[in-house]
This record gives C-alpha cells, sequence and structure tokens, in this order.
C-alpha cells in the first residue's frame, strides 16, 4: 500500500487522497490526540490538570501546521502552529528523541503558565510530524503564588521562567540542568515535576502511535494525506465563507479597569468577510498600545481568539485544521495590547481576561449578519472572579509543606444562543466548556480549605428568549492556616452584553467576612488582588453571567415557570422581567395564561410608547 497513489480529481483540486482513507486517518489522528489528553489526565500530579484537565494536546504536520486536534481548551490550540514553529529554528537542529520545552508569549505560546512539550516525530530518518502537549501550571515561579499577576509592570515583577523553545530532552533523556533550574525556581517542585512528567509522557505516546502510523502506510501515503487533509480544511471553510455576505464590520467591547494603575481597556474588532476569495479577516490593529500590567494578550492568544470567536460561529464538524483556520487572517500588530507582546511587557493573563473578551467580541459582532442567525450567541462571562482564584498556603496536616493551586469552581459564564440556553458549567469563552469544575470533595482532601457554600445566585442572569447561565455565589475558607486567593476579577464595572434583545448578564464582586460574625459584616474586596483569609475568614466569589440572547418577552412561559420552580428566578422577576404570571397554589407553580398574554401585551406596548 505505500507505494500506491491515490487519485481522485473530481473529489478536489489538491486531492490526492480517496475519501474513505482520508477518513480512515484523520479518525486515527485524532483517536492519538485522544490518547495523549488521557494520558496527561491520568498522570498529571496537580488538580489543575489531572481533575479540572486545564491541558490541551495537538498534533501538527511535518510543516508544524495543526492537523488534528481532540477535545480541549480553544485559546490553547488555535494557534499551536505559533508555539511548534520555533523549534524548527533551533540552533542545534532537530533530532529524533529531542523534546522542546516553550512556554514564552514572546516565542509563539499563550503565557508563562502554560508549558508546552513538543517532540518531533520521525520515521526512517525523515520527519514526518510534531505532537504537542500543553498544560497550564499552577506555580510558574511567578514572583507571587499565582499562575497569573495583573498587576505586574513587567517580566521582570512578573517573576516567571521564559523557557523560549529550549531542547528539555536529548536521546529520549531529560537535559537535567534545565530541570533542576524549574526545581530550584518553582514553590511546589514535585507537583511541577509530576506535570512534567505527564507532559512529556503525552507527547511520547502521540510519537510512538503517529510513528506506527507512518510504518503501517508508508511516509509518501502519509504527507499526501496531510496535505489533502489541509487542502479539504481550507475548502471547507471557504465555501462556509462563500455563504455569507461581503463587508465590514465592527464591534467594541471593554475590560474593567485596574483601580489605580490601569483604565479600562477598550477593544475596536473590525471583520471583514471577503466571499469571493474565502476569506474572514478580523483587524485587532486599532487598539490601545501595550500596558504597564500582565493583561497584554500576545500573538498566540491574539489569533487563537479571534479565530475562536469565528468558530463559534461555523458548523460543529469544521475540520480542526490550520487549513481551515488559515481562512480566518487575524490581523496584530507588535506593542498592542490586544495583538503581540513586545518584550519586556508581561502576558501574565494572555490567556484569560481581555482574551475572554475578544473572544465575545468577536462572536458577537457577527451577529450584525443575518445569515448567521441560526448560530446567534451573546456575550460569554468575565472572568477570573474568586471561585477560580489560585489558593496558596501551608499545610499543616503534612508538615507545613506549601501548596499553590488554581480553583475552578463557581464560574459559571455560559452565554444565550438563539435555540438554547446558556451552559452552566462554561467557565470561560477561552475554554467553551472544556474545563471541569473541581471536585469539592477531592479539593478538600489534597488542600486545607473548605467549600462553605456553592449554588447558583437567584434571579442572576441574563434574560432573554434563551437565558444566559445564572451567576454563582462560592464561600471559600481555610481549615487552619492562613492562605492566600490570588484572582483578577473581571465584570463588575462592563457587564457582558446581551444580544438581539437579551439582557447584559449579573454583576461579579468579591468580598471578605468573619465566620462568626455572619455575612452581613462582609467587606468589599478589591477586583483584582491577593487577599489573606485566616482562620476564621472566607472569601465571597460571585460570579458574572453571560447575556442573554432574544427577547424575555418571547421566551417560553413553561420555561420561566420551571426556572422560578427551581429556584433559579423569583416569581417577581418572571414577572417583571419575561411579562409571564406564576400562580404559586400549586406545588409546582402554573402559568396564568391570559394574564401573561395581557401583561406582555402591555409590556410591548410601554416600549413601543417609550
Amino acid at each position: 500500500m505505500s507505494d500506491e497513489k491515490f487519485v481522485d480529481k473530481s473529489w478536489g483540486k489538491g486531492m490526492t487522497i480517496e475519501p474513505y482513507l482520508m477518513s480512515v486517518l484523520s479518525s486515527r489522528m485524532f483517536c492519538t490526540g485522544v490518547e495523549m489528553t488521557n494520558t496527561m489526565v491520568r498522570t498529571a500530579r496537580s488538580l489543575l490538570m489531572s481533575i479540572c484537565r486545564d491541558l490541551s494536546t495537538a498534533i501538527c504536520d511535518r510543516n508544524a501546521d495543526v492537523i488534528s486536534l481532540p477535545p480541549c481548551i480553544p485559546v490553547h490550540v488555535a494557534n499551536m502552529g505559533l508555539t511548534v514553529k520555533p523549534a524548527l529554528l533551533h540552533p542545534e537542529g532537530v533530532q529524533e528523541g529531542d523534546l522542546f520545552l516553550n512556554n514564552s508569549p514572546f516565542n509563539g505560546n499563550t503565557h508563562h503558565a502554560d508549558y508546552t512539550y513538543i517532540a518531533p516525530v520521525f520515521n526512517d530518518g525523515e520527519l514526518m510530524f510534531w505532537t504537542a502537549a500543553k498544560g497550564h501550571q499552577a506555580d510558574c515561579g511567578n514572583s507571587i503564588p499565582s499562575t497569573y499577576h495583573p498587576t505586574a509592570l513587567d517580566v521582570y515583577e512578573e517573576g516567571a521562567i521564559d523557557w523560549p523553545c529550549v531542547k528539555i530532552q536529548k536521546g529520549y533523556k531529560d537535559v537535567h540542568d534545565l530541570i533542576r533550574i524549574a526545581m530550584m525556581r518553582i514553590r511546589v517542585p514535585d507537583q511541577w515535576y509530576g506535570d512534567y512528567l505527564a507532559g512529556v509522557g503525552s507527547a511520547r505516546i502521540g510519537e510512538r502511535r503517529l510513528k506506527e502510523m507512518c510504518e503501517e502506510y508508508g511516509n509518501e501515503v502519509i504527507k499526501e494525506f496531510c496535505d489533502s487533509y489541509q487542502e479539504y480544511g481550507k475548502l471547507r471553510m471557504t465555501e462556509e465563507i462563500k455563504k455569507l455576505p461581503g463587508g465590514t464590520w465592527d464591534y467594541r467591547i471593554s475590560h474593567d479597569r485596574i483601580p489605580d494603575l490601569l483604565p479600562q481597556i477598550d477593544l475596536h474588532i473590525i471583520a471583514t468577510v471577503n466571499p469571493d476569495e474565502g476569506y474572514i479577516t478580523i483587524d485587532l490593529t486599532d487598539n490601545e498600545d501595550s500596558q504597564l500590567c500582565g493583561l497584554n494578550m500576545c500573538e498566540a492568544t491574539s489569533i487563537a481568539s479571534a479565530r475562536t470567536g469565528v468558530l463559534n460561529r461555523m458548523p460543529a464538524d469544521m475540520p480542526h485544521n490550520e487549513g481551515a483556520m488559515s481562512r480566518i487572517q487575524v490581523k496584530v500588530r507588535e506593542g498592542c495590547v490586544v495583538g503581540k507582546a513586545q518584550f519586556p511587557y508581561s502576558s501574565s493573563l494572555a490567556t484569560t481576561n481581555v482574551a475572554d473578551r475578544l473572544i465575545s467580541g468577536v462572536q458577537c459582532l457577527f451577529n450584525q449578519l443575518p445569515e448567521l442567525d441560526t448560530r446567534g450567541i451573546a456575550e460569554g462571562g468575565a472572568v477570573q472572579c474568586p471561585a477560580v482564584s489560585v489558593i496558596s498556603g501551608k499545610d499543616w496536616r503534612r508538615d507545613d509543606e506549601p501548596y499553590v493551586n488554581q480553583l475552578f469552581c463557581g464560574m459559571t459564564g455560559g452565554p444565550g444562543a438563539r435555540g438554547h440556553d446558556g451552559w452552566v458549567t462554561y467557565q470561560y469563552p477561552c475554554t467553551g466548556g472544556g474545563l471541569y469544575w473541581t471536585s469539592t470533595e477531592i479539593m478538600e482532601q489534597r488542600y486545607p480549605v473548605l467549600v462553605r457554600e456553592e449554588e447558583i445566585i437567584e434571579d442572576g442572569l441574563g434574560a432573554g428568549q434563551w437565558d444566559s447561565a445564572p451567576a454563582c455565589q462560592f464561600i471559600l475558607a481555610p481549615r487552619k492556616l492562613p492562605m492566600m486567593a490570588a484572582y483578577s476579577c473581571d465584570g463588575q464595572d462592563n457587564l457582558p452584553k446581551g444580544a438581539k434583545g437579551g439582557l447584559d448578564g449579573h454583576k461579579s464582586g468579591a468580598w471578605k467576612y468573619t465566620i462568626a460574625n455572619g455575612l452581613e459584616t462582609k467587606t468589599v474586596l478589591p477586583p483584582f488582588a491577593n487577599p489573606e483569609m485566616k482562620f476564621g475568614e472566607a472569601i465571597i466569589s460571585h460570579s458574572s453571567s453571560g447575556g442573554g440572547y432574544g427577547d424575555p418577552l418571547d421566551r417560553d412561559p413553561e420555561l420561566v415557570r420551571h426556572r422560578a420552580r427551581e429556584g433559579w428566578i423569583s416569581v417577581e422577576f418572571a414577572k417583571n422581567t419575561y411579562g409571564v404570571v406564576l400562580d404559586i397554589e400549586p406545588e409546582l407553580l402554573a402559568v396564568d395564561v391570559k394574564a401573561t398574554e395581557k401583561l406582555r401585551k402591555e409590556l410591548k406596548a410601554k416600549r413601543v410608547k417609550a
């Protein structure tokens, strides 16, 4: 089979592999990616990776272009080719058995906490593929015990180690000096080393499976498949873009200020659709210069976020390869807060905050195109409330051993979308539901903390014909020794906007209180902070919800009744917001149909008069 060429000129220009074989090989690569992901999940040491799955894997072709992605984190992988390509330029060249580490936002990676392990795949001495395993580190050596450092004025204050695509393995063996540097600089070195081994194992299992595939089919067939599959992705995306009207549209969205440091960051997104050529261009160059803080985006996250916003409006079966994504052109400029990081400005939060606003802005921009009405969507929830803080301290149960870990709890954020209510465990736009919530039971066993409350906030949603997910209240306390909780809480000044008549999302918030004195004594915390909680104190988090989609007065009254019955909304909210009158006498409530019809007519008439 390895010497046979498959040619079918009727099935597309540039296609030299029959459709059945393309399906077989693309599915095989997808399964390899899933196995890589499962390897990381099953072997990682931190809860951030093993429970929450804050990790992603990818397979790139011989040119270091993404060719296959399993389910993963969008902001990690819609840019993975950028992260891998610096390996091609390593001064020592590329040999079988090498493993590269890239966490540098100045060299194609996302931010310093995303350690990406990259392995070249050779067969018969020829470079055929690259595997990439990216894992978010709970501690990356920052000057504060946190993955994120929003107030860092530059990379020196940020403090993280920058690994600009270095060889951390040669000949399948560790470069021990690099391991020693990492172990010395990171607060919980054993946790980091366990996650390192998980990343190595993931990249190597992918290397093994792809090598087996090359040996089975032969290098020439595999290269022809890769080229044809990239071409197929390009043709699929081109055909979708050709269905859209040509023109230019823009959208503006803002990230909250950092008090006493930075005014709000206003984003201007310009999209041009060229159906004749089959391109969508997202222009981000009309934005502010880099800022003296950690909110600056980098090239990888700017491109990934813009692409993600577009892909959220495309069919779900679109190939996730560079061929398809190359039809989404992203214009960035160096030294721009929404663009390409310029050393030494910090990009500590390049994968969250502003990136989430950018994704929301791009996906909402396309609400202006009637051809995409069937896939309309509102802005996703703002991010990084204390429920997803990085906690740190010492564990008295383990001889005061230090701990650092990021939580993923109590953060909802799912926007309303045409035909669907928001997803409760959506988390952020940049994760799009790809992260799992931290298990309360496992977290309390592993760390000396106590979850006092985790429940939805009544009436805390963006109402619409299709609601957003509700906001969540989360309360966390240390069980004995003091605990710090670093967070970067967007969504207090600029609420996520609804779309097509949907209402804006719920406001985020952070408070602290003394448990013995009750919740009534809570005091407001700054939106960007790393407060310490002593024993007997607790931190309160309110997540932001996304925006609603469509007019709330058009929502199905039975859905309103269901939400009221479950305690998600109050009877008064149902009446005032949705125009639905509920009879509270029945145990499960009931819709007063006549009163509802009358009230909705009155409310719509008032709008016309206004």
